[in-house]
């Protein structure tokens, strides 16, 4: 500035001069100069007006985040080493904004990617932030869910809140909210537990029914133990009967423990290896291992060539057991078919229809889970632990395992198994 300052101060001296020099004191003379040097001035004051102008719109656009654009930097004076200063201070911001922006990507995509809910919530109520796994929480308003309202009041109260099992809609959520004082907000984090907690259900569930079973063999064994000890045992008829009721228990209870590892082989067992199943060789050897009870005929429906891919074991056993389920539930005189064919071109579908009792509406679903009896045969032998691993062999093998039925006139169970070629040699 001093540069231009000076420099303006010398043209006018140097106007006035010429111009006293030419007109001597003459008045018109001095108007004359003082004219010039007003417009020399002038066209000056734009000059730097321009260029000061050209620096602030440049700051400007770098307050609203613009760091694009370089400067003219231009001039060896004040206004020259002005602009190469923010010229200077433009780069290395675009350079942090870039590194902070590359950052600030990184966390999203990480947020993006969690399955927890994550959300910064103001004391006042807006939600500041949120990432993908909580918008299925947030209302078409894009505020939180009621429910968890009071957790993040008591955060910002106290500093720190938690729940273990807060139920939004048909899902259960663990909760943790922690107070972000400088920010006035509150940070929420929400972990979906609600098949954790099915599964916690379920083994208690397990745990009991299994101890139920067990204590019924047990009690006949204690009370067959304790008459024969209380001299029982001298006499013939009194100990046969009751030696013979303490190998029925000893076997139930055989029988239950056998059921109980298979269960839990099957469920600890991943995906199994894929295998070319030749289905009519399968299911041969299944008729072949189940006898039918009488006044109750076995019809055989396979289509020739139809393979699937599956495990062989997994499906002997899956459609022993199917079998074995529908002898039991058909009253003589019955039949009971055994289907094979392809469905579509991407399944095999196998069927196993009886003619027997039938299943209620309400219960098709819940025979497959582990220890339920149907009311129906409640009063047969079973554990109600043979179609529970059924369904988990199937799920094994990649397949679908399901039941239909109508009251009073059969059931259809079916099993659903990826289509395969049929090898050369057969597997099954």
């Amino acid at each position: 500035m001093r540069l231009w300052l000076t420099g303006a101060f010398a043209a006018v001296s140097l106007i006035t001069a010429a111009a006293v020099y030419l007109f001597g004191d003459n008045p018109q003379a001095l108007i004359a100069a003082v004219m010039l040097g007003v417009l020399a001035g002038f066209l000056i004051a734009v000059a730097i007006s321009h260029r000061v102008v050209g620096l602030a719109r440049a700051a400007g656009e770098m307050t609203g985040g613009s760091f694009d654009a370089p400067l003219n930097v231009s001039g060896p004076d004040e206004i020259g080493d002005l602009a190469r200063a923010l010229d200077s201070m433009r780069a290395s911001l675009k350079e942090s904004f870039g590194v902070l922006t590359a950052d600030r990507n990184k966390l999203a995509a990480i947020f993006d990617g969690l399955t927890d809910v994550v959300m910064v919530v103001d004391y006042e109520g807006p939600v500041r932030f949120s990432n993908r796994a909580a918008t299925r929480l947030l209302d078409p308003a894009g505020q939180p869910p009621g429910v968890i309202l009071p957790q993040l009041h008591r955060a910002s109260e106290v500093g720190f809140s938690a729940h273990p099992a807060l139920r939004i809609g048909d899902r259960a959520y663990a909760m943790t909210a922690r107070s972000l004082p400088d920010e006035r907000a509150v940070l929420a984090v929400l972990r979906d537990r609600t098949d954790e907690l099915r599964r916690e259900l379920a083994e208690a569930d397990f745990v009991s029914n299994a101890a139920h079973e067990l204590r019924n063999p047990l009690a006949g064994i204690s009370g067959a133990i304790e008459v024969l000890q209380s001299g029982a045992k001298n006499e013939p008829r009194d100990r046969d009967h009751f030696l013979s009721r303490l190998a029925d228990d000893a076997e139930r209870m055989n029988r239950l423990t056998q059921s109980l590892l298979t269960l839990a082989r099957v469920e600890s067992r991943g995906a199994a290896e894929s295998e070319i199943v030749d289905v009519p060789v399968a299911i041969r050897d299944v008729v072949n291992a189940v006898v039918a009870p009488p006044h109750v005929a076995l019809e055989v429906e396979v289509e020739e060539e139809l393979a699937a891919t599956g495990d062989p074991t997994l499906l002997r056993q899956v459609m022993i057991g199917l079998l074995t389920n529908a002898f039991k539930n058909t009253p003589p005189p019955g039949t009971v078919t055994v289907r094979g064919r392809r469905d579509g071109e991407a399944e095999v579908i196998l069927e196993v229809i009886d003619t027997g009792t039938g299943i209620p509406a309400a219960e098709i679903e819940r025979v497959f889970e582990r220890f339920y009896r149907r009311s129906e045969s409640r009063k047969q032998e079973g554990f109600g632990l043979g179609l529970a691993i059924a369904r988990r062999m199937v799920d094994v093998m990649g397949g679908q395992i399901g039941a239909d039925s109508i009251l009073g006139e059969g059931s259809t169970f079916w099993v659903r198994l990826p289509v395969a070629q049929p090898s050369p040699t057969p597997v099954a």
